[in-house]
This record gives structure tokens, sequence and C-alpha cells, in this order.
């Protein structure tokens, strides 16, 4: 439905300046504050704002769902002694896969609305203040009492973790309620990628919601521990990320064969998903989908026997990213592989370098993937 004057005359100034005051909206437009308050909450329902910070709608976002963490990593120098003071290098970063794969799109010059939940903390302003340049964070929302969620894990020398602890207990207040505060702002996005911290209820929700405006969903898994809150439905999932550890423990399986591959995947496919991605730590890709059949990509990292983080938000992120411009599925799956292949080489978790011209100069010199049937 077209705006009218006073819609119309609302919208011109906020756009002009998205920080203007609602009293100086009315002085300008001859309206009472509370008139103007109105006029905004139905721009916001309408989808022509994104929220309460009236970032306007001039574009469609890619939307990412789920964990805004910081990540602690702690490298053992010698051998690990039990129950001793153990001799430590310490990197810290922003994490969180819904994050991590917020940064990918926002280094790649996507527009990226992150939807999260934050405590009221000096870790959430470390996050804001680091990821604001690249994803916008409006709609952010800080819960006193609650902790920002925090990672750390613990490795050896060989680069194997020893130990994971995480709190994230933040994440269970992502409610069906929570998620219908966005409703209009969901309806809008281009994408969305969403990660399982999100409850089992909540994502169910969110494919409810988003079938009906065909939005593409990628759904990318977080832990064996989080596994519970994959859907038994995975219909509207256009792509389906995981590990085969976790795939593994969902199924209660060996995944020891390429048969018993195989019954993985087909199993996804079964459950709906179009595209089903299973990386095996970060040396290849185990793709499948019921057009393309299934194929395993080589991610040209021999010399790691363990995942190496950011790897598969990597790989979703190029997937995506590609995926908006182009449905040939050649390009789609070599630009998310290219992505994961030069992050599993970076000392962080989203390699700094990447932009839109350092992908496609990467991709060049990639030269052509390397596949096998499964």
């Amino acid at each position: 439905m077209a705006l009218n004057e006073k819609e119309s005359k609302v919208f011109a100034y906020i756009k002009e300046d998205p920080f203007i005051s609602q009293q100086a909206l009315a002085d300008k437009v001859g309206l009472s504050r509370p008139a103007v308050a109105n006029i905004i909450s139905g721009l916001v329902k309408r989808g022509y704002l994104l929220g309460k910070a009236y970032v306007v709608n001039e574009t469609r976002p890619i939307i990412c769902i789920g964990a805004a963490a910081i990540d602690r990593r702690y490298f053992i120098e010698n051998d690990l002694m039990m129950g001793e003071s153990n001799k430590v290098t310490s990197q810290s970063s922003c994490g969180g896969v819904a994050l991590s794969v917020a940064e990918n799109l926002g280094r790649l010059q996507e527009d990226v609305v992150l939807l999260s939940l934050l405590g009221k903390d000096q870790e959430a302003e470390q996050l804001k203040e680091t990821m604001r340049p690249l994803v916008k964070m409006s709609e952010i929302e800080e819960i006193a009492g609650y902790s920002t969620g925090t990672y750390m894990e613990v490795l050896d020398k060989k680069g194997e973790m020893v130990l994971g602890l995480s709190e994230m207990e933040i994440y269970d207040r992502m409610t069906p309620n929570w998620l219908m505060k966005h409703s209009s702002l969901l309806k809008q996005a281009k994408a969305i990628v969403v990660d399982t911290n999100v409850p089992r209820e909540t994502l169910e929700m969110l494919l409810d919601m988003v079938s009906k405006n065909k939005i593409p969903v990628a759904l990318i898994t977080v832990s064996v521990l989080k596994s519970h809150n994959i859907p038994d439905s995975l219909k509207g999932i256009k792509m389906f990320a995981t590990t085969q550890s976790e795939t593994e423990m969902y199924f209660n399986m060996k995944i020891d064969s390429d048969a018993a591959l195989r019954d993985a995947l087909n199993r996804y496919l079964k459950m709906g998903a179009d595209h089903v991605i299973i990386t095996d730590r970060s040396k290849c890709v185990q793709y499948a989908s019921e057009k393309h059949g299934m194929i395993r990509f080589d991610l040209r990292n021999a010399d790691s026997d363990s995942y190496v983080w950011g790897t598969n938000e990597a790989l979703i992120s190029g997937m995506m990213y590609r995926y908006l411009q182009t449905k040939n599925l050649i390009d789609v799956i070599m630009t998310g592989i290219v992505n994961a292949a030069k992050t599993t080489k970076s000392l962080h978790k989203v390699r700094h370098e990447l932009s839109q011209s350092v992908l496609e100069k990467d991709i060049k010199d990639f030269g052509e993937i390397e596949f096998e049937g499964i």
C-alpha cells in the first residue's frame, strides 16, 4: 500500500537523518509527537523501516539469527598435564556462528542485520564496537541479569581440542515470542541464516513464518550438544550445513564408509532440506541434493586432522553470497569452498582481508575444484 502525504513526509525526513528524534519530526511535519510515533510504528510494520532504530529498508537485507559471543582459545605449549597449571598462549575474538556468518557477509559488502541477544556487560560493548562497521546491530536486545555468550576451548600441541566450555544460557531466551517481535523485519529479508543455538520451537516458527514468502533459509549446526534443536522437518531449508561428528550423534550411527555417508545424506534430504552439506573436519565438503546427487569436494587442507574454527561459517557464507547472484550449483559451491579453504589457513575465525575483490581473486587462483562422487 502506498504512503499517504504525512507518511511520505515522515519517511523522507528519516531518510535524511536516521537519528532524528520523534519530537523533531513532529515539529517538521506539523503533527503531535504521538501522531508521529503512530506513523513510525506503521512504517515499521509495513517494512519501510527496520525496527526502532529507523533503519531505512531501501535494500532487502540478509538476516543472521543466533549466537553473538566472545570466543577465547588457549594453546598449550607443552604436553598437557592434568591437574597442573599448563603454560598457554591465548587468543580472543568475536564469535558465535550467526555472528561469524554475518561478519563474513558484511566483509563481502552485503547488507546484513544480526538478530541476537547480549547481556549488559563489557563483552556486549566489545562485540558491538567491533562489529558495528560491518553488520547492522540495531535489532540486538540486551538483557540484564544474563551474561553475553562466551565460548572457550583449550587446544593441545597438535591443534586438537582437549576441552571446550560454553556459557550460552542467554540463547534460551530466543523464544517464539522474541522472534515474533521481529516478524516485519523477517518478511523483508532476501535470505536468512540461522544457527542451532536458537531453540527448536523458535526454529520451527521461523520456517513456518518465512515459507509463505519463499525466503531462502540456511540452517547451520553449532555442536553435538545442540543437535536437539534441529527440527524434525527441514522443509523450507535451502541449505543445511553440519559436521560428520554431529551427524553421527544425531542419527546414532558411525560414518565409516561411503555407504554410511550416503545413508546420512539421504536421511537429511528426506527430512526436507534442498541442499545438504556435511563437512569432515576441515578436509572435505560432502554435498547432496535430489537434483545433483552426492559429491565430495576437497578443501585442500590435508595437513590438518581437526576442525579449523570458522570453516563451516565461511563455507555457508560464501555459498549464500553466490546463491543470491546465481543458481549455478558449481559457482555456488566453488565460492563456499574457496572461502572455507582460505579460512582454514587464517589465524582468524573470519579472515580480515576478505572482500568481494579478494574472494574473486581467490576463486581465480584456486583453479578448478576437485570432486568425486560418493
